[in-house]
């Protein structure tokens, strides 16, 4: 699913500015990695972000992605959201406070807005005294679309030879 083009160009200038305040040389591969994340509505690894890109970006490595991911979670300008059931982490560029619901049969996650999450973030900003950069809350469901897994209509039919969904 994608974002509109304005919102995806607004959050896209955001990500830009993160690596540009921390020191890193804008290349089109980078800048590149930032459009893709502002574009999806979904929590992608870097490995599915790779896999977007290269085609476009034949120079473009799996470290440059993993750099700039890293650099953007350190300044805290995406979040780290650590695996959905499938040993990869996801990454997100909803920095507001809300709830993540995973699920461990397709590893698709999806934001949940929270009232009690919001005020938990300000609980915790006004103790630490720093700012806080991010923090997450995540459910896991065996489905996020039904109560029998294996009718999630989004499951994976067939695995490659690493176990990555085809």
């Amino acid at each position: 699913m994608a974002r509109s083009m304005e919102t995806a160009e607004r959050l896209a200038s955001t990500l830009v500015s993160g690596l540009r305040e921390a020191g890193f040389r804008l290349t089109p591969q980078r800048t590149a990695v930032c459009d893709a994340l502002a574009r999806r509505e979904d929590h992608p690894t870097a490995q599915a972000l790779f896999l977007e890109l290269k085609p476009k970006f034949t120079s473009l490595s799996l470290t440059t992605v993993y750099q700039t991911l890293d650099t953007l979670v350190r300044t805290g300008t995406i979040t780290s959201l650590g695996s959905a059931g499938d040993d990869s982490i996801h990454f997100e560029v909803n920095t507001d406070p809300h709830i993540n619901l995973a699920c461990l049969t397709c590893h698709r996650i999806r934001d949940l807005e929270s009232r009690a999450v919001s005020a938990l973030e300000r609980e915790v900003q006004d103790a630490v005294g720093s700012k806080v950069l991010s923090g997450r809350v995540v459910y896991y469901s065996e489905c996020l679309e039904t109560a029998n897994p294996r009718e999630c209509p989004f499951f994976p039919k067939t695995r490659d030879k690493r176990g990555d969904h085809a």
